[in-house]
């Protein structure tokens, strides 16, 4: 009988329970740190379409064959979109959105130590996941709706391939396959995913079994396969634009290197910070210098890797470099002559390698070191892995005041430009103007009105789902929908005076049926204001304002009703003028116009006009009022004299003229005279 002994078990008792207690206070460090004050994240224009198309999956039957545009100019495959549709149907809120990626990207934390440990031992597990989850360029990403924050698909990936060519586990290469088709399905830049298995393929083929290959590439194959077909049918559009881009003519740049070497460490964070970035930089302890130890740290651990690679002890050591090299250096070497200039963002996809080289090197270096040991009390380690411990304690500590001061200032600072207005602001405008309608539509005004095109109609677009609602651009353009309620959100407002909509909000506000709502506030003087509008008439809204008859029908059913123009104008100025006009009936389905004022001298030459389609024609309702404004410069060369005011309509972009009809419904005129100004010398 061979006896255990009880101290050696005891001891590793210790040593499991010690690991497990320091992975649990990693995880709660990943998890405190992307799960802090959530609202805070970045909900910019591409943020929000992801987050509006995942509602659209889930509760509007879409089913796209492609995503989100991509900066490379192709689309983007539809798999993010997808994934996003799942929490958002269990609640319809973007937050959702968040917190399903918050939690999806704490899970690679863990993932991260797991490789770590299978792989390279339970330190080098340890300390990666430990700089992966402090890391502040990690929690930055890991709290962002894109569709690249995705290292938990990149972990998946790579332990397929380690198990295929490390483990000798041909099988995997299946899941290798499937996971190479999900990451490109998430990003474009999961491409790069697609070379790397194929280098591996070809470097180590002697653990390739042709069956799994055949039987991995025909399910990804079929997995992109609605992508695919969908290029096919619209002439292989994002095909060739993938070949414009790879053939694009770039220079050689080492961007990619830094960026790649900056994502390990906190360098380059302040710029989130915008025009507050020194402000910023001083508010934490300076230890800057500290981001270029870490890089020095990672180059020596990719030269110990690259030196394992060609004279490792065993096959397995080698391969297991080898394939973390081909990681760290296809995404950059991708990069190092773009067509398109190199962003930060791009190399994502080497979370976490970069801490597992790193770590990799630290555990190494310790093994090779002398083992003086330390007493503190009972408990005892060696001088070296005290002075690590110190130092990785400093980093991290250091790390996390990174991260909590940026999170700070987007609190104190959330309109830099450095970064987006966080969630937590435009979620309250849209909370406020929701419990004001109470079901009633909601009008949002800002500087732009088309979703998916630009940001603020974009973010409230998926804000507002499940509330009737439209958007209007409200420098030039004042919808008052037909019923007795009617709530407006504006903004984001810059100015306290309101900015290019304060002629817009000067107008809202002098209505008596107008009251105001809750006001949103940036700390930085940035508002999202609200307003309700009850009354059963809209007389007040044409009050003072010169009638046109009983009204001027055109043939797409826009009626004008009514303007205000000055009497006189003068050369080198503008003069604004007001047109009120509302909807007998819809227009012609599929139809957009543009409304025209056009200034004209005596023999009919056009002198200066201002066109625009503020609010287009696909949000028309019949029974709508409008009130359209124009805002016209005078030549500086203008004579005096009396100049007319001419009103029209014309479809966009055939630019053909809708006619004013007559009672029958026959043209009789190509617009409408809004009178006679005068040209003061």
């Amino acid at each position: 009988m061979v006896m255990k002994n009880p101290r050696k078990g005891a001891g590793t008792l210790r040593a499991w329970r010690r690991s497990h207690i320091l992975l649990m206070l990693i995880m709660i460090l990943a998890c405190g740190l992307r799960f802090e004050r959530p609202t805070l994240v970045e909900f910019k224009r591409d943020e929000a379409t992801v987050a509006r198309l995942a509602q659209a999956i889930a509760y509007e039957g879409y089913r796209p064959a492609v995503g989100v545009d991509a900066s490379m100019g192709m689309d983007n495959f539809p798999l993010t979109l997808y994934l996003m549709a799942l929490p958002v149907r269990l609640w319809p809120d973007p937050l959702a959105v968040v917190l399903f990626t918050l939690l999806l990207n704490a899970i690679a934390v863990w993932g991260c130590y797991a490789f770590g440990r299978v792989y390279f031992g339970e330190r080098v597990g340890l300390m990666a996941a430990l700089l992966f989850a402090v890391n502040p360029w990690a929690v930055l990403y890991a709290r962002k709706i894109w569709c690249e924050s995705m290292p938990w698909a990149t972990l998946i990936f790579i332990v397929a391939l380690f198990a295929v060519f490390v483990k000798g586990r041909r099988r995997f290469l299946v899941l290798a396959c499937l996971s190479t088709a999900v990451m490109v399905g998430l990003h474009l830049s999961g491409l790069a995913a697609i070379l790397i298995l194929g280098l591996a393929i070809l470097l180590y083929r002697d653990q390739v079994s042709p069956q799994a290959l055949v039987l991995g590439a025909l399910a990804a194959l079929l997995a992109v396969s609605p992508y695919l077909f969908h290029d096919a049918r619209n002439g292989w559009e994002n095909l060739h634009r993938a070949f414009n881009y790879a053939g694009g003519g770039g220079t050689f740049s080492w961007d990619a290197v830094r960026y790649a070497l900056m994502l390990a460490t906190s360098y380059g964070i302040s710029g989130q910070a915008g025009a507050f970035h020194t402000k910023f930089q001083t508010s934490i302890p300076n230890l800057w210098w500290m981001n270029a130890v870490m890089i020095g740290l990672l180059v020596l651990g990719w030269l110990y890797a690259l030196f394992q690679t060609f004279r490792g002890e065993t096959k397995a050591q080698r391969r297991s470099f080898g394939l973390l090299l081909l990681w760290f250096c296809v995404p950059v070497a991708l990069q190092l002559k773009p067509s398109t200039p190199t962003q930060p963002h791009y190399f994502i996809i080497l979370y976490p390698v970069q801490f597992l080289l790193i770590a990799i090197l630290l555990a190494r270096g310790l093994e090779r070191l002398p083992r003086p040991t330390i007493s503190l009390g009972a408990f005892k380690c060696s001088l070296a892995v005290a002075v690590l411990s110190v130092g990785l304690c400093v980093w991290c500590v250091w790390q996390i005041a990174v991260t909590y001061q940026l999170h700070n200032f987007m609190v104190t600072h959330p309109s830099t430009g450095g970064y987006g207005i966080p969630l937590r602001y435009t979620r309250a405008a849209a909370q406020n103007a929701k419990a004001l309608a109470g079901g009633a539509e909601i009008i949002v005004i800002g500087e732009s009105n088309r979703p998916f095109v630009t940001e603020t109609p974009t973010v409230f677009e998926a804000l507002l789902f499940g509330t009737p609602h439209r958007f209007t651009d409200g420098r030039a353009a004042l919808p008052v929908p037909e019923g007795t309620r009617t709530v407006y959100l504006v903004g984001p407002l810059y100015e306290a005076t309101g900015g290019a909509l304060a002629p817009v909000l000067q107008r809202l506000t002098a209505w008596d049926s107008v009251r105001a709502g809750p006001v949103t506030r940036l700390a930085d003087g940035v508002t999202y204001r609200t307003f309700v509008r009850e009354s059963a008439t809209r007389d007040e809204i044409v009050a003072g304002m010169q009638p046109l008859a009983e009204g001027i029908p055109f043939a797409n059913n826009v009626v004008f009703a009514a303007y205000e123009a000055p009497m006189t104008i003068r050369a080198g100025q503008q003069f604004t003028v007001w047109l009120a006009w509302w909807l007998r009936g819809l227009p012609p389905a599929g139809m957009d116009y543009h409304f025209t004022v056009q200034l004209l001298d005596e023999e009919g030459n056009l002198r200066a006009q201002d066109d625009h389609a503020a609010f287009p024609a696909d949000y028309w309702r019949s029974g709508d009022l409008v009130l359209s404004r124009f805002v016209i410069p005078v030549p500086a060369d203008l004579q005096a004299g009396d100049y007319h005011l001419h009103a029209g309509m014309y479809s966009f972009p055939e630019i053909t003229g809708v006619p004013v009809v007559n009672a029958q419904g026959r043209p009789v005129d190509a617009g409408v005279s809004l009178g006679t100004l005068m040209n003061h010398p």
